[in-house]
């Protein structure tokens, strides 16, 4: 299976969580290239208008010979969604975003929902940072393993939705979720090593974060 970590502009990203995925194919949006800058890595290709990277992280890139694909400022795709139809285009089929989440919160909600996208091309998606990770889930089991994120939310994008829980300090047996209680499924707890989200109906985000 291919596997690539895209690293986009948002929220800094750490040392440790870039190294977490330094044996992937590593691709930059844009100014995801300050964080290169700053730990001294290195990536496979860079994409973007090059529009919000400073010139201290452009001539890093550039004396590193890092491949740039430039594009212009007016364009109808993100710079991060431009990533993602090049990985898809080239049959990656496990990639984590990272730097995805941020101040900007158009960019923030537009990069969560390519994760549908990506399920959608039979692709494993996760958006990652220091505070939280974030999957699409529709109908299936999703199995979570306990980490420093402690907490656990799932939150409906369809008319509605029902799931159910193992393993978690709140259980519950097909559980609707609609526009009425959307804060329902927030702030969960995994008890032991590990739980089980079932979703029985609908389409969700699964979030696992920390304070």
């Amino acid at each position: 299976m291919k596997k690539a970590v895209l690293i986009t502009g948002g929220r800094e990203i750490s040392k440790k969580l870039l190294e977490k995925y330094s044996d992937r194919y590593k691709i930059v949006a844009d100014s995801g290239a300050n964080s290169l800058n700053k730990h001294k890595l290195k990536c496979d290709l860079l994409f973007g208008d090059l529009d919000s990277i400073d010139e201290d992280s452009l001539n890093y890139i550039k004396e590193n010979n890092i491949e740039i694909k430039k594009f212009p400022p007016m364009k109808n795709l993100t710079d991060t969604e431009i990533c993602i139809e090049f990985l898809i285009e080239n049959d990656f089929k496990d990639i984590v975003i990272l730097g995805g989440l941020g101040t900007r919160l158009d960019h923030e909600l537009a990069n969560i929902f390519l994760l549908k996208k990506l399920f959608k091309n039979n692709i494993n998606g996760k958006i990652e940072d220091s505070h939280n990770e974030v999957i699409y889930a529709e109908v299936g089991e999703y199995k979570l393993k306990k980490d420093d994120k402690k907490y656990v939310s799932v939150i409906n994008v369809s008319d509605e939705i029902s799931y159910s829980t193992k393993g978690m300090l709140y259980e519950v047996d097909d559980l609707i979720i609609n526009y009425e209680n959307p804060g329902r499924g927030v702030s969960n707890e995994i008890k032991n090593e590990s739980a089980k989200i079932k979703i029985n109906k609908g389409e969700a985000f699964i979030i696992k974060s920390k304070d």
